[in-house]
């Protein structure tokens, strides 16, 4: 049997382009070996839940903020009308690809080690055989089958274990120039992790990958790159749920259009680029890459009001595209904290 599209991966990047992509009368085959756990803090952020909305059914627990450290230093962020949710992430997946099930995509247990793209279709190689599809999507997340086809170069290693500790309600990030650790609060737990630029941490536990920023090329002549495997995890704080379900839903809409005839696989890439700000997300990350910097950010989201409701929008993403002007108040109050200490 031949498919309009072969999605390669079930995360939400894969099970949402393969929904949207069913709901447009489209044949669709999803392809997955389901052998996996996602190593995931499992966090909803407010750009999330004021998309989508939210389903009670995977929620472990609603969130009063988020927590920021540096060293001995410790910042609060009480969400002034944001939502935030825990989440279990292995259900979310569950959930997620028995709609796409429902909605008539197929599924195929199966792992693909090759693609091959020919003039009017793609063939899909796995360790079952081969499927013919006239398009792909890869959302196969940070993986050898992305890494061949442009996916991303620069990542982060991770591990996360569970801790049977009494969870709070604040998700917490003890960050690092280039790194970063985490405690996600559940229902009855916690979910701790840490990652590093040199090798997975020397501790047990679920191990993956965060990609470091958005690959060059999304999209080939065949195929579309979504989610993780296109790089699309905020730079800031490694959130990536978002992104995964949004990209695969413009994969499907930009798929479903060619199939169509009416455009061309790479105007996905601008799609996209016209929605996730990136840029504004990486220029922040950049700026607190230094020790010295970093100290001043948690301090002054620590002591300011002002810059405490600044990061909390970061956070949020309660502004969609930061701008220069919060850039500039950024860069104004950590030079004038740096300048204030330097004179002690």
């Amino acid at each position: 049997m031949k498919y309009d599209v072969a999605v390669i991966g079930a995360g939400p990047a894969g099970s949402f382009a393969a929904l949207k992509l069913s709901s447009l009368g489209h044949r669709i085959l999803i392809i997955d070996p389901c052998d996996t756990k996602k190593a995931c803090a499992g966090i909803m952020t407010a750009q999330y839940i004021r998309k989508y909305g939210i389903n009670e059914d995977f929620v472990e627990k609603k969130l009063k903020g988020s927590r920021i450290s540096f060293r001995d230093i410790h910042a609060e962020i009480t969400y002034r009308k944001a939502v935030e949710y825990s989440i279990n992430r292995e259900l979310y997946d569950r959930v997620n690809l028995n709609e796409a099930i429902g909605a008539g995509c197929d599924l195929k247990i199966d792992k693909v080690v090759s693609l091959e793209e020919q003039e009017s279709s793609i063939i899909i190689r796995t360790n079952k055989g081969s499927i013919i599809a006239d398009y792909a999507i890869i959302a196969s997340g940070v993986s050898d089958l992305s890494q061949l086809y442009g996916g991303p170069k620069k990542y982060a290693f991770c591990v996360q274990q569970k801790k049977d500790i009494k969870p709070g309600d604040y998700y917490e990030i003890d960050l690092q120039p280039g790194a970063y650790s985490w405690v996600a609060p559940k229902k009855d737990h916690v979910l701790t992790g840490c990652s590093s630029l040199e090798g997975y941490p020397d501790i047990p536990g679920e191990k993956g990958f965060i990609p470091f920023e958005p690959v060059k090329k999304t999209f080939s002549k065949r195929f579309l790159l979504v989610g993780d495997a296109a790089g699309f995890v905020s730079p800031f704080e490694g959130e990536g749920l978002y992104y995964s379900r949004r990209s695969g839903e413009i994969a499907a809409e930009t798929l479903s259009e060619a199939i169509a005839g009416k455009n061309i696989l790479k105007d996905y890439q601008i799609r996209w680029k016209k929605e996730f700000d990136f840029s504004g997300l990486s220029m922040i990350s950049y700026l607190i890459s230094n020790s010295r910097i970093l100290e001043a950010f948690v301090r002054l989201t620590r002591d300011n009001e002002k810059f405490n409701n600044l990061v909390e929008d970061i956070i949020t993403g309660e502004n969609k595209k930061i701008k220069i002007t919060e850039i500039g108040f950024l860069i104004q109050m950590l030079s004038k904290d740096l300048l204030l200490k330097s004179r002690y």
